[in-house]
């Protein structure tokens, strides 16, 4: 094959294949932006902003399609002008007029590995942050759409939301005014599987104001609600002790809000996805769990040590704050520990505190109530010590009154040294049993999930280039009647069948059990349908071309 025809073929592949993925990635962004335009209430700069940034994504799609099209419309048209017979006639063999499909094919494979690998990540993550460059916008457009929104640990349902002009004197802080709000504060409950919810405390109001501060290094927020004249309750009365009341302005907060545009594999680089890859216990959701892990057990343990003193023949513990010392003793004494809190009963239960050596306050009562709660960063924990119905030996507080303190205390050495844990040791069975590591396993698992996920995707993405530039030039060449596009419709159908299979694969994968001690993990059978698609286009590829050979 002399260099003018492979040049001459050339030229038209790329002409054809650059008309073709700049038009189709154009109508893709369009449609990609339907959604956050109706959930998100973009303006006109943001959506020019996201324009540009959905172009590269969308190319992922668009450059495959633009690759068969280009090849079928030119052998097409050649065949139909007979340029495809006379080169036949001159002894040029098939194989050889599709070695500028083929140049083609690596060209845009190679095209395609380079968007998906480095310039994809980074364009989607920047179209993510400007959907959520404004919370307080994203917020208020979420409460008139659906009257709720979903905010970490806690919702936020409103009948109407409003933004106030922004103040000069604080550039920095976002405002939204509720109109009927209602919080939610919600847990989920030791031994439940991640995503099981369970209503903790409400609070509620005619009207609230919700102030955002934006942390910049790492996009997260924190949320200030000050409620007028509001009102705040627990789901239930009979494990918190206390009653609902109504005051002039209740402030729920500040509470961090996470961050949307949170560690995902989507938004990684090759390299990125490499080495979270090798090791998954660095991804912030799996640290994330790691530190409730050690939290948890730090004040487990410090519970067990309390309690373990209050049962000891001495029947006390002490507890020291500073210039503060607390005593709590009980003989007998009767222990309820329950996670993060322990119940005491006794007959009765004695309190004391004490400042300088002095005395400053005694209390006895029939039942406390004692909660734990651990900074391992700074080794010490918060306590939280109520007693019902105390009889207070101070002239600060009047007899049979529930008495309640809220102190820090340093941890112990060796529970401070929990914080030097790892995954590994947790997964390894040492520290828990498996039945308590669902949530860690959940964790380290889907994150290695979405990571082979993201790895096989693009690599099939960039594969399925080679065999669809094949396959259009077949079948273009065997549409000797000029209707080329028939030839492009039939074609395109593989190519569907490709990116769907392997997308469909791509959520196979990340679709991870929630519970991995009874489900099995779906890697095996979501890779193999992410791959599928490839080897049904490569089948077809063959097939055609061995057709095409024996004409």
């Amino acid at each position: 094959m002399s260099k003018t025809l492979f040049w001459y073929i050339f030229k038209d592949l790329l002409k054809v294949f650059g008309m073709a993925s700049g038009a189709l990635a154009g109508i893709m962004s369009f449609v990609a932006l339907l959604r956050p335009l109706t959930q998100n209430g973009l303006d006109g700069s943001q959506v020019l902003l996201l324009i540009r940034y959905f172009m590269p994504a969308m190319s992922t799609y668009s450059i495959p399609v633009a690759a068969l099209f280009a090849t079928t419309v030119v052998y097409g048209r050649m065949s139909a002008d007979n340029e495809i017979t006379a080169c036949r006639a001159s002894g040029i063999s098939f194989g050889w007029m599709t070695m500028p499909a083929i140049l083609l094919g690596i060209l845009v494979g190679i095209m395609s590995l380079f968007l998906l690998c480095f310039t994809v990540p980074n364009a989607t993550m920047r179209g993510e942050q400007v959907i959520y460059s404004n919370l307080a916008k994203l917020i208020a457009h979420q409460i008139e759409q659906t009257h709720q929104t979903g905010l970490g640990d806690f919702t936020v349902f409103a009948q109407e939301a409003s933004l106030p002009p922004a103040d000069p004197q604080h550039p920095d802080e976002q405002v939204v005014v509720l109109r009927g709000p209602l919080i939610m504060t919600y847990y989920t409950p030791p031994g439940m599987p991640p995503g099981y919810h369970c209503a903790k405390e409400f609070w509620s109001s005619g009207k609230a104001t919700a102030f955002i501060h934006e942390n910049a290094d790492d996009s997260s927020a924190q949320l200030t609600v000050a409620l007028d004249d509001g009102v705040t309750f627990p789901r239930d009365f009979a494990e918190t002790k206390t009653s609902s009341g109504a005051v002039s302005t209740a402030i729920f907060g500040p509470v961090a809000i996470p961050s949307p545009l949170a560690q995902k594999t989507k938004f990684m680089s090759v390299y990125e996805l490499e080495d979270l890859r090798k090791d998954p216990s660095r991804g912030k959701d799996v640290k994330a769990v790691l530190n409730d892990f050690i939290r948890e057990d730090q004040a487990s343990a410090l519970l067990q040590r309390l309690a373990q003193d209050l049962q000891s023949p001495a029947g006390r513990c002490e507890l020291h704050s500073g210039e503060d010392t607390y005593f709590l003793s009980a003989n007998p004494a009767a222990v309820t520990i329950r996670g993060s809190a322990m119940t005491i009963t006794g007959n009765p239960i004695q309190f004391r505190q004490e400042s300088g050596g002095q005395i400053r306050l005694t209390a006895t009562g029939p039942l406390c109530n004692l909660g734990v709660s651990t900074d391992p960063d700074n080794d010490q924990a918060f306590i939280t010590l109520d007693i019902k119905d105390a009889k207070v030996d101070s002239g600060e507080l009047a007899n049979s009154a529930p008495l309640s303190r809220k102190f820090a205390v340093p941890l112990p050495p060796d529970i401070a040294a929990y914080k030097f844990r790892t995954v590994d040791q947790y997964r390894g069975g040492t520290i828990r049993n498996r039945g308590a590591l669902k949530k860690l396993l959940f964790a380290y698992t889907d994150l290695a999930n979405h990571i082979i996920s993201e790895l096989n995707g693009r690599l099939a993405f960039v594969v399925s280039c080679l065999f669809l530039v094949v396959v259009g030039s077949s079948l273009g060449m065997m549409f000797r009647s000029g209707n080329f596009l028939t030839a492009f419709a039939v074609s395109v159908i593989p190519a569907m069948l490709s990116t769907v299979l392997i997308v469909t694969g791509q959520h196979t994968v990340e679709a991870t059990p929630k519970d991995l001690l009874l489900q099995q993990n779906n890697i095996t059978t979501g890779i193999s349908v992410i791959w599928s698609g490839n080897a049904v286009i490569a089948i077809g590829a063959i097939i055609l071309f061995t057709r095409l050979q024996r004409k």
